[in-house]
């Protein structure tokens, strides 16, 4: 009977040696090889990718180098910056910009990889004609850029004087020899210079101008005439005051409103078909609508 019993203790604790043993050699032959095998597959798929990110930029980048390559001013420092500064003459000329001028800075070489130039531009003209400068200017095919723009307004907002400072590159090893590129480029929202006419439209510098009239237009007092009121308003930001009886049309920029009636503290004013009331010392802008039938 007890011979039984050792002989069923060595069976068990065989089994378990033979249950951790198999573990072991699971692990160690089979999971350990197959984990590593696993994680090399990673690593590899990581440098699969790393690499192919590169080409991508790669590719993008000859690609982008390509596209600067035709807008880029010709190799020749010397003639680069006469054609481009010819060039901005004639835009000036052709927006029909006043006191226009134009002066050229020495070029700069950065190490061999681009040519650096600055050009500075000055005259004297209305928002429409700055409006239409910018607009060739970013349609232009040329590797250049505006750093500043400073802008003096003169004759109520109507004029500026006009100061910009602009940079253009060359590249080394351009093909095209004696001449700007010629390409048309898509910087713009839109390539239609009448969808930008709204610049010009909200010319807050203009006094009671632009769309902007409602918030600078403030209704100020109210006077007597022979017995009949007059309603005055400060148009914009120059201060210009006018002065206006019933059915006149007091004209902000854009906005046209007929004044429909005067009391001693406020006014009423028919805009755009509908009829607004306006008390002293409110801008345009803050007018109460009226309901529909007043």
């Amino acid at each position: 009977m007890l011979a039984n019993r050792k002989y069923i203790l060595y069976a068990i604790l065989a089994a378990m040696l033979l249950c951790y043993g198999g573990d072991w050699l699971l692990r160690i032959g089979i999971r350990g090889p197959l984990g590593r095998a696993e994680e090399h597959s990673r690593q590899l798929r990581k440098r699969i990718l790393a690499r192919k990110a590169l080409l991508k930029a790669i590719r993008q980048e000859k690609e982008q180098l390509a596209v600067w390559e035709t807008q880029s001013l010709p190799a020749d420092p010397l003639l680069a910056r006469s054609l481009y500064q010819a060039w901005l003459v004639q835009l000036l000329e052709h927006v029909g910009m006043d006191k226009a001028n134009v002066d050229a800075g020495q070029p700069t070489n950065y190490r061999g990889l681009y040519e650096l130039f600055s050009f500075s531009v000055r005259g004297q003209g209305s928002l429409e004609q700055l409006t239409q400068l910018l607009f060739e200017f970013y349609r232009a095919g040329h590797l250049h850029q505006i750093r500043s723009l400073e802008l003096t307004p003169s004759l109520g907002g109507q004029q500026f004087g006009i100061a910009i400072q602009i940079e253009a590159l060359a590249l080394p090893y351009i093909k095209r020899v004696g001449e700007l590129g010629q390409a048309k480029v898509e910087r713009l929202a839109s390539d239609k210079l009448a969808d930008y006419a709204v610049i010009a439209q909200r010319n807050v510098f203009a006094g009671g101008g632009g769309a902007d009239a409602l918030d600078y237009t403030r209704f100020t007092a109210v006077t007597y005439a022979q017995g009949r009121p007059q309603a005055w308003f400060n148009l914009g930001l120059h201060g210009e005051t006018v002065q206006k009886g019933v059915g006149e049309v007091l004209e902000a920029g854009p906005v046209r409103g007929t004044i429909l009636e005067i009391d001693d503290q406020d006014v009423i004013l028919n805009i755009d078909g509908e009829h607004r009331l306006l008390a002293i010392g409110e801008m345009l802008s803050q007018a109460s609508a009226l309901p529909p039938g007043w």
